[in-house]
């Protein structure tokens, strides 16, 4: 294949540094693209996925004239397609996915922090990919529910996942990311997570609980397990068709007032939708009792938000770190996609325009023992 200019294309060979120098294996496996003419072979992790390319022949073996030849040397390997040796790139598999982050995250420092993702919907699967991304190295996982077809125009898994549970589909999407990262499961929901399973995970200082499930009491139980383990703690939720969402987070040991203390169970600050359970029907003239969450552009924008919080928070005692967010929003805070009572009836009067993310919201200790010492009582609770 020639490329604009008439010249033709040269074939490379794109391989990383550890599986250069590495002797675990004798096949490889990746794909090869014939409109750049590039062999991808695909990290050990992730072999799986990819198509048988070639075996890795001995040392002083002859060139085959097979589309793709590895040859082991001394220190390294050779590549030969059609009998030619071609050109080798290798990189680092976790530098150079995370070399853009440079200057703005530090990659050491985001490798060793932790996110108990709770609910794996289209907010838990955002969350936890756009995580992955900035380069937080530990995942754990939690939803009891199986990715079905009408998840996909929400979800960051596709058709291919559809059948499996989300924490499986989730898992090989935050792999295809980072093969490296360290990813716990648990096919349930938060109450049931064995303390067993969290004593192990959590991380002082260097761990984040994000609700995700779209349930206040789910929230509530979330954010004390979170102080039980001095983690911070975050939860998106939304208004019907996701016109506008809510998002509340808890730092501990800040004398800020946990969710329960600040929202309670319900709340009249907000028309959040209390679950995100579907029930369908296949008679016509019924229609479908459901909660909508809204399109995928409204929940991610609201959910983006509050995945900056999360990143400035793991990043708190970083001294090298500038928050984007963190000392501009307060605990509570409530973001619109409109502001049209038509689409979503007269609570979106009070935002002024569209996109609107308030500031002025304040929340305070909502029980007498935590108003008194101005301390969450969960905080005061001997662990």
């Amino acid at each position: 294949m020639d490329n604009f200019f008439g010249d033709e294309i040269e074939k490379i060979v794109f391989i990383s540094e550890e599986q250069l120098k590495s002797r675990n294996t004798n096949k490889l496996y990746g794909k090869y693209f014939k409109d750049t003419k590039i062999f991808n072979i695909f990290p050990e992790e992730l072999k799986e996925r990819g198509e048988f390319l070639c075996e890795i022949l001995p040392k002083g073996s002859n060139p085959t004239n097979d589309n793709l030849c590895a040859i082991e040397t001394e220190e390294s390997i050779e590549f030969y397609s059609e009998g030619k040796k071609i050109k080798i790139e290798s990189y680092s598999l976790y530098q150079n996915i995370f070399s853009r982050n440079k200057g703005i995250l530090e990659t050491d420092v985001m490798s060793k922090k932790r996110a108990v993702i709770l609910g794996c919907g289209s907010v838990g699967s955002l969350v936890a990919m756009e995580l992955a991304r900035s380069g937080v190295g530990n995942f754990l996982l939690v939803d009891p529910d199986v990715m079905e077809y009408h998840n996909i125009c929400r979800h960051q898994c596709g058709i291919e996942d559809v059948g499996d549970l989300k924490i499986n589909a989730l898992t090989r999407k935050l792999k295809n990311i980072n093969p490296k990262i360290n990813i716990e499961k648990f096919e349930g929901v938060v109450e049931n997570v064995p303390k067993t399973m969290l004593d192990e995970f959590c991380k002082p200082g260097d761990t984040v609980f994000v609700g995700c499930a779209d349930n206040r009491a789910a929230d509530v139980y979330a954010n004390q397990i979170s102080i039980y383990y001095s983690a911070y703690f975050i939860s998106v939720g939304f208004w019907e068709r996701a016109c506008a969402g809510e998002i509340f987070y808890h730092i501990p040991n800040k004398g800020m007032p946990c969710y329960e203390c600040a929202l309670g169970s319900g709340s009249n600050l907000s028309s959040r939708v209390q679950a995100n359970h579907h029930v369908y029907s296949n008679k016509e003239d019924i229609e479908a009792v459901k909660f909508e969450p809204g399109i995928s552009v409204d929940i991610n924008f609201i959910t983006t938000i509050g995945i900056k919080l999360i990143i400035d928070m793991l990043n708190s005692n970083n001294k090298n770190y500038i928050p984007r967010l963190l000392n501009h929003l307060r605990q509570y805070t409530i973001v619109c996609n409109t502001n049209n009572p038509e689409i979503g009836g007269e609570m979106l009067e009070i935002f002024s325009y569209p996109l609107q993310v308030t500031t002025s919201l304040v929340v305070g200790f909502g029980k007498k023992q935590c108003k008194e010492k101005n301390k969450c009582k969960y905080e005061l609770e001997e662990k």
